[in-house]
């Protein structure tokens, strides 16, 4: 059975690139918005490391990711530009599929409290403007 709280940031997970796609946007945006929270905690070099992992276990799904898993500090660069290359339902899917995969490895590192921090924290403009208005 899968916890409580993995359902929620993998639900959080799947509004934010719904959100962003709605809006015509990329969900390149949440990628860069993680990388600069985590970059401030392991480094470029972690983030790309930890990016590239996690690609590596979506290319069985994705096989198009695996142009990626060798571009080492570009990662996120590499990443985009993939994901820009294919249409946009086969993009938000697998950007989505490789958010989950990286907030649950990420889990394993430094614990769940944590990382569903980094992702609220890293996210946290996109939330508020994602609270529909209330009716009048």
């Amino acid at each position: 059975m899968t916890a409580p709280l993995t359902l929620q940031r993998h639900a959080l997970i799947e509004r934010a690139v719904l959100v962003l796609a709605q809006r015509g946007e990329s969900s390149v945006t949440l990628w860069t918005s993680i990388a600069i929270a985590l970059g401030k905690i392991i480094g470029d070099q972690g983030f790309a490391s930890l990016l590239v992992r996690c690609m590596h276990e979506l290319v069985p799904r994705h096989p198009w990711l695996a142009e990626a898993q060798h571009a080492g500090t570009g990662a996120l660069t590499h990443l985009s530009t993939l994901l820009a290359s294919r249409d946009i339902e086969e993009s938000e899917h697998a950007s989505a599929a490789l958010l989950h995969i990286f907030a649950d490895t990420l889990i394993l590192l430094v614990g769940e409290l944590v990382t569903n921090r980094i992702l609220l924290s890293a996210w946290k403009t996109l939330a508020v403007e994602d609270v529909p208005e209330p009716s009048k």
